[in-house]
């Protein structure tokens, strides 16, 4: 019975209540900044925010939010990664979006946990390029590299276009790849869950769906290798 208590004890003490966090609700008035930050190579973004990245000088970021959460919002850059996040121990709760203008120069990575929108309203030069989405938001990108990565985790959803030589495409969940725009000349593509991926492989395809995902590519690559186990499909288009 001692245990017992000593070890609820311990769980309660340990276990991080919304209810010591501060809530902060947004007020209704929205108002233009912007913030001044070193340059980047990659953008991490944690939370519900719509992010536009256009091409440009790094290091001035836009963003259109209510006056009174401009204090919670942490926009900073360490080891030449942009982080975008509210301050620990607060709960937001907006009443209109959030919008952030990020200009890029030579970025290599995007990488969003949370619920908002990643659009690049330029096209964006790499030689190696990664894609990460954890979560419900959705990505929206241009892209000519040469070697892509795109990994999902959850719910969320990618639309990539463009050009890339090699493509390393990753779900896990529900989360689905739209890149039949995207020509790339070798794929790899791993589905593990109910996913679904949509590509343009002109030379090689290796798939794999582990569970009810479905694969569709367009093209004719001369060298296709496929693997399903469970509900899943892979075919051309």
């Amino acid at each position: 019975m001692k245990k017992l208590i000593i070890l609820l004890a311990i769980t309660a003490f340990s276990i991080p209540s919304n209810a010591q966090w501060k809530k902060i609700k947004g007020n209704g008035n929205v108002t233009t900044t912007t913030r001044t930050v070193s340059e980047y190579d990659k953008i991490g973004i944690s939370g519900s925010f719509d992010i536009k990245l256009v091409a440009g000088k790094e290091g001035k970021l836009t963003i259109v939010a209510e006056d009174n959460l401009l204090e919670y919002l942490i926009t900073e850059v360490e080891g030449e990664n942009l982080k975008i996040k509210w301050k620990k121990g607060i709960n937001i709760k907006t009443k209109e979006k959030i919008v952030i203008t990020i200009p890029f120069k030579d970025i290599e990575e995007v990488a969003l946990t949370g619920s908002g929108d990643v659009i690049s309203n330029d096209i964006i030069n790499a030689d190696n390029f990664k894609a990460a989405l954890s979560g419900s938001g959705d990505f929206q990108l241009k892209l000519k590299v040469n070697m892509l990565k795109s990994a999902i985790s959850g719910s969320g959803d990618m639309n990539l276009s463009g050009v890339a030589k090699n493509f390393d495409c990753a779900i896990s969940g529900s989360g689905d790849v739209e890149a039949e725009m995207l020509v790339t000349d070798i794929a790899t593509v791993r589905i593990a869950g109910s996913g679904d991926v949509s590509i343009h492989v002109k030379e090689e395809l290796d798939a794999k769906v582990s569970g009810s995902g479905d694969i569709r590519y367009k093209g004719n690559p001369k060298k296709n290798s496929t693997k399903v186990s469970g509900s899943g499909s892979v075919r051309s288009i």
